[in-house]
C-alpha cells in the first residue's frame, strides 16, 4: 500500500505527517520531493498563518470541454488489449495509472494528478445531483483507504430509466475500462456525483446549411434515377459517403451530415416538421417511420402526376432496384403510415 505524504506548516517548524491514501504521492509530497532545498517544500501558498503546499498551482487548470474530456479518456484505449495497466506507483504520459490519475489526465489537470480525495475537494470540483450528470462529470467515492476509494468518468445513461450508466475508469487488476456502472445510484452509496471546475460545455454544432428545392432535385438526379447508371440499393454500402438506402439518399439530397440519419430521425423535429399531403411542394418528403428497417421508407416529392392529386412523381432509393423516379401513391390512402414532412432547412 503506497504512502501519501503531506506537509503542515506551523509557526517555527515543518512537520511531516504520513497518511495512507489512494493514488500515490499527494501534490504536497510531490512539491516537497521536487524542492531544491531538502526539508523545504518547492511551493507553499495559502492565507493567514496556515499554508498549503502547491494547492493554488494544482487547482489552476485550463478550461476543457466535455468532448475533450471523453476524447482524452479514450487515448488510454479502454477495454482493449492496448489499455493502460493499473498501478498506483507507475505513470503514463506523466499521470499516475490509477483511477484518480486517469481522471486527472482526462480533465487536463497538473501531472501526476491529485488523489481521489483531492478530486472531491472544492479546489477541483463541486457536488451536483446524480440526475444532473453529463458527459465528463465524475462519480467519486472519497471515503476509506487507497484500496476502497474510486472515481469514474460519466459518459451517458445506459437506459431511459437511468438505472445504470456507461463510464470510463482505471480499475484495479485490469486497467483502463469502459463499461456500465451503478455507482451512486443506490440509497446510502458512498459514491457521489461531482462536476470539475474547469469543465466547459461544448459549443453547439452549427446548423446544417440551407438548401433550395431546386438543389434537392438536382442532387436527387445526380444518382441517375431510373437508368442503368443508377446507384444500387444497400443498407450497408455507401456512395459519396452516404448510405445507399432510402434515408441515406434523402440525406444526400438535403446536404445532411454523412452517412445520413435514419428514416425515423428524418421524421423527427431535428430534421423536419409534419405538413398536410395537400401542402407538398417539390423537395418535401413523404415518410413511413413505422416498423423495422425493412418496413420504413422515405421518398422525395417532385410533382403531382394529375390535377386530382391522386398520385405523384417521387425520387427514391428503393429496395431491390436502386435510385428511381416514378409515380407513387404513398400517403394518399386512408390509414396509410406514410405522412408528409417539410425539411427544416429547405428554402
Amino acid at each position: 500500500m503506497p504512502s501519501d505524504r503531506s506537509f503542515r506548516i506551523t509557526a517555527g517548524h515543518l512537520a511531516l505527517i504520513t497518511a495512507v491514501t489512494c493514488g500515490g504521492l499527494a501534490p504536497a509530497a510531490a512539491a516537497h520531493a521536487a524542492s531544491p532545498t531538502p526539508g523545504v517544500p518547492a511551493a507553499v501558498v495559502g492565507t493567514g498563518t496556515t499554508a498549503v503546499p502547491g494547492l493554488a498551482a494544482a487547482a489552476a487548470a485550463a478550461p476543457i470541454t466535455r468532448s475533450q474530456v471523453i476524447a482524452r479518456a479514450k487515448t488510454w484505449n479502454p477495454h482493449t488489449s492496448k489499455r493502460v495497466p493499473y498501478s498506483q506507483t507507475k505513470t503514463h504520459g506523466g499521470y499516475r495509472t490509477d483511477c484518480s490519475g486517469y481522471a486527472s489526465m482526462a480533465l487536463g489537470l497538473a501531472k501526476p494528478g491529485p488523489i481521489t480525495v483531492g478530486l472531491a475537494k472544492s479546489a477541483y470540483t463541486r457536488r451536483i445531483q446524480m440526475s444532473e450528470l453529463r458527459r465528463g462529470d465524475l462519480v467519486i467515492d472519497a471515503i476509506g483507504s487507497n484500496t476502497t476509494r474510486h472515481v469514474v468518468i460519466f459518459d451517458k445513461w445506459a437506459n431511459s430509466a437511468h438505472s445504470s450508466y456507461y463510464a470510463y475508469e482505471q480499475r484495479g487488476h485490469y486497467g483502463t475500462d469502459y463499461r456500465t456502472r451503478t455507482y451512486g445510484l443506490s440509497s446510502g452509496s458512498e459514491y457521489k456525483p461531482y462536476r470539475a471546475l474547469n469543465i466547459r460545455e461544448d459549443a453547439p454544432p452549427p446548423p446544417p446549411p440551407t438548401v433550395t428545392r431546386a438543389q434537392v432535385i438536382a442532387r436527387a438526379m445526380s444518382w441517375n434515377p431510373g437508368t442503368a447508371k443508377r446507384v444500387p440499393y444497400s443498407q450497408a454500402k455507401q456512395y459519396g459517403g452516404y448510405r445507399t438506402d432510402g434515408s441515406g439518399y434523402v440525406s444526400m439530397t438535403l446536404g445532411l451530415p454523412k452517412p445520413g440519419p435514419l428514416t425515423t430521425a428524418l421524421a423527427s423535429s431535428a430534421y423536419s416538421r409534419p405538413i398536410a399531403m395537400a401542402q407538398l411542394l417539390q423537395g418535401d418528403l413523404v415518410i413511413d417511420p413505422v416498423g423495422g428497417n425493412t418496413a420504413r421508407a422515405v421518398v422525395i416529392f417532385d410533382k403531382w402526376a394529375d390535377a386530382a392529386h391522386t398520385s405523384y412523381w417521387a425520387y427514391q432509393q428503393r429496395a431491390g432496384y436502386g435510385t428511381d423516379h416514378r409515380v407513387v401513391k404513398d400517403g394518399l390512402t386512408t390509414g396509410s403510415q406514410f405522412h408528409a414532412y417539410r425539411p427544416t432547412r429547405i428554402r
